[in-house]
């Protein structure tokens, strides 16, 4: 069997995976990567994240202790295309571009992950999948608000994806949420769509839920209205984990915590879709890279798992 032009084998696929499981005619998950960076306001580098993730993914122990299966074959397979050639395109007709690179290759039962750079680019991944599932509800998982309606005089800055996300009608539960501006403070006061988790009363002690996910995580699942789709901004994370961040800001969610959100959410309204973005590699230091792939496979692993169910 070989690869058909377009998709990556075990020397740069994600999780190097041999045929036939990294086969795109078999494969029940999909690693699209689409490394847009335009607008990073910080430190640059967030183009590299995709192909650093890929990279870091190889090193990925492919059984998973904590579901007791190698996920890889529970979905059917992997399959990682090429990346999409972004050179050119900006702002709106990037955001197109990659929603057509998603578009095409969501089907029912096919779970695609977008591997992209700055989190502009997962507003065409959302696009794409809100098309295909009118009644999905956004799951953001950030630092930041992104809820400017233009940032340094752009809307499609990576501070106002999820202003357009929200302008598209689609519902948002913010998640770890702790860099904001008053604009963005104003809207989520007046739109009944936004509902934001803070990171301060989420997740330190002396908050209401008292730090404890048991608690603050089925408030966030009982938020959602329809299917989830995640959008990952990897400074969702507390920097010490991951600190190769284009805004990097401390006081995040942790592993165990983000798993935990994950499983309730892939067990209850379900999770129909993700990207990941933001990961500006830090030359020379793998560990970033790896950790966020070790987490998406972690993911793939607990989606899959409420799938079977």
């Amino acid at each position: 069997m070989t690869l058909p032009p377009g998709w990556l084998g075990p020397d740069a696929n994600f999780l190097a995976l041999e045929e036939p499981w990294c086969h795109p005619d078999h494969a029940g998950v999909y690693v699209l990567a689409a490394p847009y960076e335009h607008t990073s306001s910080y430190i640059q580098g967030s183009d590299r994240g995709p192909d650093a993730i890929l990279e870091a993914s190889r090193q990925v122990e492919l059984y998973d202790e904590t579901l007791g299966f190698e996920t890889y074959r529970e979905c059917g397979g992997i399959a990682t295309a090429s990346p999409l050639a972004l050179q050119g395109k900006v702002n709106a007709a990037a955001v197109e571009a990659i929603e057509d690179y998603v578009a095409s290759r969501l089907v029912p039962r096919r779970f695609i992950v977008t591997l992209t750079g700055e989190h502009t680019g997962a507003l065409g991944a959302i696009r794409a999948h809100a098309k295909a599932y009118p009644n999905l509800c956004v799951v953001q998982i950030d630092a930041h608000g992104d809820l400017r309606d233009a940032f340094q005089g752009n809307p499609y800055s990576h501070a106002s994806v999820m202003a357009r996300v929200v302008g598209d009608g689609l519902p948002l539960i913010q998640v770890g949420i702790r860099s904001i501006s008053p604009e963005e403070i104003d809207l989520i006061r007046r739109m009944p769509t936004v509902t934001t988790f803070f990171a301060d009363r989420i997740l330190d002690p002396s908050g209401p839920y008292g730090g404890h996910a048991a608690r603050w995580i089925p408030e966030v699942v009982k938020a959602c209205m329809g299917p989830v789709y995640l959008t990952f901004d990897c400074d969702g994370l507390d920097a010490s984990i991951v600190p190769a961040l284009g805004t990097p800001e401390p006081g995040g969610l942790g592993w165990y915590d983000t798993l935990a959100l994950v499983t309730a959410l892939a067990n209850g309204p379900g999770i129909i879709g993700m990207d990941v973005s933001e990961i500006a590699p830090i030359p020379g230091f793998a560990a970033p890279q790896f950790t966020v792939a070790r987490l998406i496979y972690r993911m793939l692993g607990r989606i899959q798992a409420a799938r079977r169910r």
